[in-house]
């Protein structure tokens, strides 16, 4: 049986069993889902959003500004770029540093692993965008337009390579 891509509001839970509008509840993927009317968002303008604590509308509203002839005026921003999201944290008054990597890429299992310092990281790995917590010792959880604080592993993209990445420094998540 298919997955339907549109679940009633009353339905959607997080990992936790919370609502997306429970005081317990971390904004996050479900949010999203709710913001969008029950469509899966999409990774680029999720992750923004997720990062400058700003809609998903507005995410979109930010990368069209950043870059207009890139993305369409109306209708879901399907592909974004790196350089757009940086430029969306920016616009957004979000400092961030992006992170010198290594020539040979590491799948985000080891990245999470190698000495990953505490805090809130975008990343790009492979084609998909999504937020990192490093809450130390290499533990990590994972923020995207489907997941919200879970662990990374294998199945949660975890042997897909790291291809960007950039510490946020501030903002709605770091200052949480």
């Amino acid at each position: 049986m298919p997955i339907p891509s549109r679940l009633p509001a009353e339905t959607i839970r997080d990992d936790a069993g919370h609502r997306p509008d429970s005081p317990s509840a971390l904004r996050g993927h479900l949010a999203l889902l709710e913001e969008n009317l029950g469509e899966t968002p999409w990774c680029g303008p999720a992750a923004l959003a997720l990062a400058t604590g700003r809609s998903y509308a507005e995410a979109g509203a930010l990368l069209r500004a950043v870059a207009p002839p890139w993305y369409p005026a109306e209708g879901p921003i399907v592909t974004a770029y790196w350089r757009d999201l940086l430029d969306g944290l920016r616009m957004a008054g979000i400092p961030h540093e992006p992170m010198a990597l290594p020539e040979k890429r590491r799948s985000l299992i080891r990245f999470a692993r190698d000495g990953l310092e505490q805090g809130w990281y975008l990343v790009r790995i492979t084609d998909h965008f999504l937020l990192l917590r490093s809450h130390g010792f290499g533990l990590v959880t994972l923020h995207d337009n489907r997941h919200t604080g879970v662990l990374v592993t294998t199945r949660t993209h975890g042997l897909r390579h790291v291809t960007h990445a950039a510490r946020l420094l501030g903002g709605p998540l770091v200052e949480a």
